[in-house]
């Protein structure tokens, strides 16, 4: 035989001693000893992992098997308690699972080549050992005499085995686990929680304690005189009823077996049966005293280890057929007719959810039952089957799960509103469980179980977790492999045929790579420019970068090689990480943006002759506004002059008309003067904009003392004032807060000239905010002019004549904005407006 044909020898002999013998710690010496000579290494050993005292995660040398003439190592004290730090690359490899077949001068970790030489190896294969999930540890094999690698099928095969010896190890973990709560908990069973009981010769019950009704929910007069046995399920006893020392495995006076129990509601319930057989003088059995246990839980709980471990390796085999060979079909059936075995279901299926179009979900299966009740049906899933079947109908009660993402069981399918029916011909539905399978918040798949012969409940779904868990990363990993094929696939469709130049560059610049639209946006071909440098190619030019999120952003001069024409490319580049994360390479993105540069060159200098005429439009404004105040202060001054030289004449006619046009002349100004301010104001935050000036301020106090300054006449308020009694503090500018309120109260009133009710004022105190809300019952705003109501200048088309310039709500508006707040209106015209002002408490 060759040396594989050797390990696989030595592989079964392994499994055998496995399996047949009767400790683990005598039965790895010889499977080490078996898999040595097998495979002609000059050392095999174990480590097993622990944290020592420290809590520091190490490893310990428990088992070794030596080829003649090669020394031992168990008693190398280097070798127990060494910590997993010191070889990081080593954990790393096969905490992921993978086993390790190298050649130890390959290695770059000083400490580990030197552990290794100094023992003399030259070539090793370490494969991982799990425990469940926990990674338990790991067999060495060691060559001494010359650098050889194990094949890819040998340590594969190897692998395998050291998978089966850690479900080994996780089941003598839960046997020990086992027989220690039994030995621990034993006493106190028997002598509180047990069943204690006599029969007569016959078998009937002469004794029994309280237990037994709580156990069996018979009582204790209904059960006294009747069989033992009439209480268990007559397939675990031999005699059917009648009390045998054949019935138990100790036969010679005691006796005990596991049986199951019939309990009064018509369920079953496993119990141990334990006691012993009280002989009279003459040695024939007299009586039976004896204890029953439940053992129900530890019944089901081996139950479900078992199912749940044949669960995991089907689960376990589907990605790794996936990840070696992106073939996931025949283990996804596996898996499938396992859980149908273990939920008792009749068919079921598994698959991932995606959307279409309108965003609506359905349902592409990865495996699924075949129950085709027609040559139409078979036909269609037997061309469909490996691709997948896609289910859209969500009137059904798989799309119950699909439309809501939540788990749906139905235990009478014919009569549940949410089931849509099935096609005619197709095999009824009875029962049926859909479990959703998300990742995080996200919902990925469903799977589908039905015509379990007893009811589905949430402990189905309980005890599927671990396969929902590890389904839910099957499909996240189909997904990202599907991203991947499509994303290069979209790379090549891009790099060949897209305009721009995608190229791949080492650290030094060197292309390695460049899209073959260098030719017609540079006039350079591909094979002219791959393996140099841009600088040997290109002239030298000054290159500004800018740096947004990783990505190196750059605008490059260039001149077209053959037809001499100015060429500007915009150059988007970032670094090529492997999958570790570490980066190997530069890629870039290069767009023809000539044009655009042309355009922003003579944007450039249209932006500087704007400047220009901004400046002098400034300047001019800044010169008029002045010329304006001072005629306009000369005006105000002088009316107030004739208004005093008035007031000493004695005739009254004159008099009074004079100050009506007095009256006209001195609101003109006001208007004027309130017109120039509001445009220098402007014009000044337009120039640079004006820092608020923060103060704390009492909000109502504020508010009823401008009430009280602009809006009251004749001692009578214009404006009906609604605020709460408490008052808070506010963070705010006053000058700006004066200017926003005071301008749409004005405007409140300003719009309502035939009001019959005041405009409102109110105050609202929030949790987060404060709320100042004004409401007039004017002329609105019309819905057409609503979107141009903050614009400079604008004024709706129904103001008639009410004087005003359109300026006040944009000013307004600016100072909302720059005190964090948020200015909001609704109007119906003719019917009134609403203005609502919102702003924080403390201004940032």
């Amino acid at each position: 035989m060759n040396r594989s044909e050797k390990i696989l020898y030595a592989l079964g002999r392994s499994y055998f001693e496995l399996e047949a013998g009767e400790k683990l710690s005598k039965s790895i010496p010889k499977i080490l000893k078996y898999l040595g000579e097998a495979s002609k290494v000059d050392r095999i050993y174990i480590f097993k992992n622990h944290f020592n005292e420290e809590g520091e995660f190490c490893m310990s040398y428990k088992f070794e098997w030596c080829a003649e003439n090669v020394s031992p190592q168990i008693e190398f004290e280097f070798l127990q308690s060494l910590p997993w730090s010191i070889f990081p690359e080593i954990e790393e490899a096969l905490r992921k699972n993978h086993f390790i077949n190298d050649l130890v001068s390959n290695t770059k970790n000083h400490v580990f080549y030197e552990s290794m030489a100094e023992q003399g190896i030259l070539s090793y294969l370490f494969v991982p050992i799990f425990s469940g999930r926990i990674f338990w540890g790991y067999i060495g094999f060691d060559n001494c005499q010359s650098e050889v690698f194990f094949s890819e099928d040998q340590a594969t095969a190897l692998h395998a085995f050291a998978s089966t010896l850690g479900t080994k190890l996780l089941a003598n973990k839960r046997k020990q686990k086992l027989i220690r709560t039994h030995q621990n908990y034993s006493f106190l069973l028997n002598n509180i929680n047990d069943v204690v009981f006599r029969t007569d010769r016959d078998g009937n019950f002469t004794f029994l304690n309280k237990t037994w009704e709580n156990l069996s929910k018979y009582s204790i007069q209904e059960s006294l005189g009747t069989k033992l046995f009439n209480y268990f399920d007559h397939d675990h006893l031999s005699n059917q009823g009648n009390i045998s020392i054949n019935d138990f495995e100790n036969p010679g006076g005691k006796f005990e077996k596991d049986l199951m129990l019939s309990v009064k509601d018509g369920t079953s319930i496993w119990v141990k049966l334990q006691g012993s057989i009280n002989p009279d003088k003459a040695g024939n059995p007299e009586s039976f005293f004896g204890t029953l246990s439940n053992i129900h839980s530890r019944k089901s709980a081996e139950d479900k280890a078992s199912k749940l471990n044949k669960l995991l390796q089907a689960v376990n085999e589907t990605q790794l057929s996936f990840f070696e060979q992106e073939d996931f079909t025949s283990p996804m059936n596996t898996l499938l007719e396992n859980l149908l075995k273990i939920t008792g279901s009749k068919f079921g299926f598994t698959g991932e959810v995606l959307y279409d179009e309108k965003g609506s979900p359905y349902l592409k299966s990865h495996t699924i039952t075949n129950i085709a009740w027609s040559d139409e049906t078979q036909a269609y899933f037997e061309s469909n089957f490996k691709v997948g079947i896609e289910f859209r109908n969500l009137n059904t009660l798989f799309g119950a799960s699909l439309k809501t993402g939540e788990i749906v069981i139905s235990n009478d399918c014919k009569n549940d509103p949410r089931s849509g029916g099935t096609p005619h011909g197709h095999p009824p539905l009875y029962r049926y469980m859909g479990i959703p399978i998300f990742k995080g918040t996200e919902f990925l798949g469903l799977m589908g179980f039905a015509n379990k012969e007893t009811y589905y409940t949430m402990e189905d779904v309980k005890f599927l977790e671990p396969i929902i868990s590890g389904y839910a990363n099957f499909i996240k990993a189909i997904r990202i492999n599907r991203r991947r094929k499509e994303s290069d696939a979209m790379y090549r469709l891009i790099s060949e045929n897209s305009g721009d130049i995608i190229a791949i560059h080492d650290f030094d610049l060197r292309f390695r790579y460049v899209s073959p639209s260098i030719e017609k946006v540079l006039g350079y071909k591909p094979e002219e420019v791959i393996g140099k440098k841009p600088h040997e190619i290109f002239k030298e030019i000054s290159i500004d970068t800018e740096n947004i999120g990783g990505v190196q952003k750059r605008v490059i001069h260039h001149q077209h090689k053959t037809e001499g024409k100015d060429i500007f490319l915009e150059i988007l580049s970032r670094d090529l990480l492997d999958e570790n994360g570490k980066p190997f390479g530069i890629v870039a993105a290069s767009r023809d943006v000539t044009e655009r540069e042309m355009i922003l060159a003579e944007l450039k200098v249209a932006l500087e002759k704007e400047k220009d005429l901004n400046r002098l439009k400034s300047r001019f404004i800044s010169m008029i506004s002045h010329e304006f105040r001072t005629p306009l202060a000369t005006i105000n001054s002088s009316t107030e002059l004739i208004g005093l030289t008035l007031s000493s004449l004695r005739e009254t006619g004159i008099t009074e008309k004079t100050n009506t046009y007095l009256t006209r002349i001195n609101t003109q100004v006001k208007r004027l003067t309130s017109i120039i301010s509001d445009i220098l104001l402007l014009e000044k935050n337009a120039l640079e904009p004006i820092p608020a000036k923060l103060e704390m301020a009492y909000l109502n106090k504020f508010i009823l003392g401008l009430v009280d300054d602009y809006f009251t006449k004749d001692n009578e308020k214009e404006i009906d004032v609604q605020i709460p009694e408490v008052d808070i503090k506010i963070m705010t500018d006053p000058t700006w807060l004066t200017h926003i309120v005071k301008n749409i109260l004005e405007n409140s009133i300003k719009y309502s000239p035939e009001r019959q009710k005041k405009p409102k004022l109110q105050i609202q105190h929030l949790k987060a905010h404060y709320n100042i809300k004004v409401t007039d019952y004017g002329i609105g705003i019309p819905l057409d002019d609503q979107k141009h109501i903050f614009d400079s200048f604008f004024r709706a088309q129904n103001v008639s004549n009410i004087k005003g310039t359109g300026l006040g709500l944009n000013i307004v508006r600016d100072f909302v904005n720059k005190l964090g707040g948020e200015l909001t209106f609704k109007s119906k015209e003719g019917k009134g407006s609403v203005f609502n002002i919102k702003f924080p408490y403390l201004i940032k």
